[in-house]
């Protein structure tokens, strides 16, 4: 362990809490990636607004924080607790617009219970919006509150983080797995240019979920250079997708440091890398 202050990386996924510890200054490594577990799904434990459960995992950031002195902590959130939409610049520029779509689009929540942040993307003429469940951010703060400086991050912000990281130029995806959710996105040119989630029960019904999307979101057929999967499930879902991509894409899979072109004072790990990759990816950016 060093001395100096760390930024700290922190990603869920079903009992899991996965996190990477840099130290925060240019040109470090990894001090640590660890995992802590629950015997309960932190996803679930939120949705319940479960305090007990809460306190349990506040109990382990504690720990991590005070052990490494974190000043900075990055959160991979939820998509559960989320809504991705791409809007014209309009409604993002006029405020009357902007209220209008939010109260559509979240149509039966309050507005002082979700917060909103806008992206922009390779279409200059639109931006891509994420609601998030101001109730999730609380809960989220409670188990961070022994660190001073807080972002809450979506899951395609990994993919940004990638695409920076190994400075990628051409066209290329990243997909997430975990929690029974799949979240796309796609970036071209060194920027974001769409991204969104599927949501399901059972893994049989992920190709049928990527085709019934397909046929709204035209870039999720287009072609890619490459396609990044990382994540719990990342096995289940190249199998059950990789027909629907392109024979001359390549896909990366998170499997060593090496894969990631990271070094860490620890090479190896008593879980899949790729579980973790969100964490090491905020701890990063």
């Amino acid at each position: 362990m060093t001395d100096g202050e760390h930024i700290l990386g922190l990603c869920f996924s079903e009992n899991a809490l996965f996190y990477a510890l840099k130290e925060n200054r240019p040109g470090s490594g990894f001090s640590y990636i660890g995992k802590a577990d629950f015997t309960f799904s932190v996803c679930d434990a939120f949705a319940q607004n479960s305090d007990s459960q809460s306190r349990q995992v506040n109990k382990v950031i504690r720990r991590i924080a005070g052990q490494y002195k974190v000043d900075t902590a990055r959160v991979v959130t939820f998509p559960h607790f989320e809504c991705w939409t791409m809007l014209p610049k309009l409604a993002y520029d006029i405020s009357a617009e902007r209220e209008a779509h939010l109260r559509f689009l979240a149509f039966d929540i309050e507005r002082s219970e979700i917060e909103t942040t806008w992206f922009e993307t390779s279409n200059r003429d639109f931006r891509l919006l994420t609601i998030r469940d101001r109730n999730m951010v609380k809960q989220l703060n409670t188990c961070l509150d022994s660190i001073p400086n807080i972002e809450f991050c979506t899951d395609f912000e990994v993919g940004e983080a990638w695409m920076r990281h190994v400075d990628a130029e051409g066209s290329f995806m990243a997909i997430g797995c975990n929690n029974g959710t799949v979240t796309v996105s796609s970036y071209m040119l060194g920027k974001l240019r769409a991204a969104t989630f599927l949501r399901y029960r059972e893994s049989n019904d992920i190709p049928f979920l990527w085709k019934q999307n397909e046929r709204y979101l035209k870039w999720m057929k287009g072609y890619h250079d490459s396609i990044l999967v990382y994540g719990a499930d990342s096995n289940e879902v190249v199998n059950r997708l990789s027909s629907f991509w392109d024979e001359s894409t390549s896909v990366v899979r998170i499997l060593s440091l090496e894969n990631i072109e990271i070094d860490a004072e620890e090479s190896t790990f008593s879980f899949p890398l790729e579980r973790a990759f969100p964490a090491i990816m905020m701890a990063l950016r």
